[in-house]
């Protein structure tokens, strides 16, 4: 029982580093942009996911598995960040 508790741990571990990894990439993508289209495109890339998030935290929240909802409601919270940060990201082009 411990080991498949230490291979669940170890395999969430790695999908929340993985995932980490992509929301820096990201992070940085904003920061090295040179364009507001590049951003723009950052950020309907962004926008997606927060809508296929907000989809499937309805359904885990209707489905009552409140574990899967927490885990998709962190992940929508960096994307949220993410989309703050496109937003100012074009306000400097704009103003």
């Amino acid at each position: 029982m411990l080991q498949l508790s230490e291979e669940k741990l170890e395999h969430e571990v790695q999908a929340m580093s993985e995932f980490l990894g992509e929301i820096l990439e990201v992070n940085e993508a904003i920061l090295d942009a040179d364009s507001p289209d590049v951003v723009a495109v950052i950020g309907t890339e962004n926008q997606s996911k927060i809508d296929d998030l907000v989809h499937d935290i309805s359904d885990a929240f209707k489905q009552n598995d409140r574990v899967t909802a927490k885990e998709l409601l962190l992940r929508l919270k960096y994307y949220l960040n993410i989309a703050e940060k496109v937003r100012d990201a074009l306000q400097k082009y704009v103003g």
